[in-house]
């Protein structure tokens, strides 16, 4: 076989292990890798970069990090936030995920901390007599949830501060309490707004309620309780349906890679950077986003993942490992034409080992 030709044999041989080796390597990398939504995987990254590698925070559930790190700019809130964790961290997280970005619970949170924890744990679990009636009063025809009770807490720690949050303490069996003695004695104080501080005060010491206490206290519950939100449009929106039309679901892709953008930006070069492109050198550096942006396709085609993962990463890896084969050869090929010179000794030297 002439030399020209047994050197292109072994060239495509050569090739064919390489195509082998990545189509190996990105199907253990698409099982091995388990995809995420893209703004989960930025959170995570960027909760680490943030705080290290050692933050407690960094045990919290997706959410309480996101929420931590909106709260970094505010070095007294995440503190007060990071309190309320370590004192209650079940009924925080739950409080936090349901308001955490709600400026009203902000307000209460900066100033209370831990403390505005115990009436949000009493009102979620416990039915407030006076407040059903003037909720129904109101309009809404059906009890309150235990959000929304929770809820007309925070209000009522805004509008009545430690006044309101004194009234609460944990029992020794965890439960908490609410000091009712308190409460009754300190009858001019202000217990939560005027109309329903009045209403909570006949109710509670068996006075006739009057159609005006009715009507003032049902002005407030309207006033407060008006401004309950829960559910995030944002997440909702995040989570295209898989019968939905594949254009339904490539727009929404397309809005959660620019909102990835714009958080990539935000952890290279101080947002300075254009969204896509720092979207793309963090996915150079962190490659799981690859993966990420893979799976998020497969979504759009409404695919299984992998047909998607497999074929796009071994178009990644082919590229990368002949490129890597080709500087191998020349790097061997060079240090084989400068070993001879690299082991001859010069005249001089030799001329001083001399006897």
């Amino acid at each position: 076989m002439p030399e020209t030709e047994l050197f292109r044999t072994r060239r495509r041989r050569g090739l064919l292990w390489l195509v082998a080796i990545a189509l190996v390597m990105a199907g253990v990398i698409a099982l091995w890798l388990q995809p995420q939504p893209i703004e989960d995987r930025l959170i995570a990254l960027q909760a680490k970069e943030r705080f290290g590698s050692q933050a407690a925070v960094l045990q919290e559930s997706l959410p309480i990090q996101a929420l931590m790190l909106d709260y970094h700019g505010d070095r007294l809130l995440r503190l007060k936030a990071e309190a309320a964790l370590a004192v209650y961290p079940e009924q925080a997280r739950l409080f936090l995920e349901l308001f955490g970005e709600e400026p009203e619970f902000r307000k209460a949170l900066r100033r209370y901390g831990e403390y505005l924890i115990l009436p949000m744990i009493y009102f979620y679990r416990n039915p407030v007599g006076s407040v059903e009636m003037v909720n129904r009063v109101a309009g809404t025809g059906k009890a309150l949830s235990p959000e929304e009770r929770a809820w007309y807490a925070v209000n009522f720690a805004n509008q009545e501060g430690h006044d309101f949050i004194g009234q609460f303490e944990a029992g020794p069996n965890g439960e908490i309490q609410w000091i009712w003695t308190e409460r009754i004695t300190e009858g001019l104080s202000q217990f939560f707004t005027g109309g329903i501080r009045t209403l909570e005060s006949r109710y509670r010491t068996d006075q006739p309620v009057r159609a005006s206490d009715l009507g003032w206290a049902a002005l407030d519950a309207v006033i407060i309780g008006s401004a309950v939100k829960f559910l995030k449009v944002g997440r909702a929106a995040a989570g295209a349906s898989r019968a939905a039309a594949v254009s339904a679901r490539s727009a929404a892709y397309s809005s959660r890679l620019a909102r990835a953008g714009r958080m990539a930006s935000l952890m290279v070069s101080n947002a300075k950077w254009p969204a896509m492109a720092a979207l793309a050198y963090v996915a150079v550096r962190h490659p799981a986003l690859l993966n990420d942006l893979f799976a998020g396709v497969a979504n759009v085609l409404g695919l299984p993942h992998w047909v998607v993962q497999v074929p796009a990463w071994f178009l990644v890896l082919l590229p990368v490992l002949v490129l890597a084969r080709w500087l191998l050869r020349w790097s061997l090929w060079l240090v084989l034409a400068l070993w001879p010179s690299l082991n001859r000794r010069s005249p001089r030297q030799t001329e001083r080992n001399r006897p």
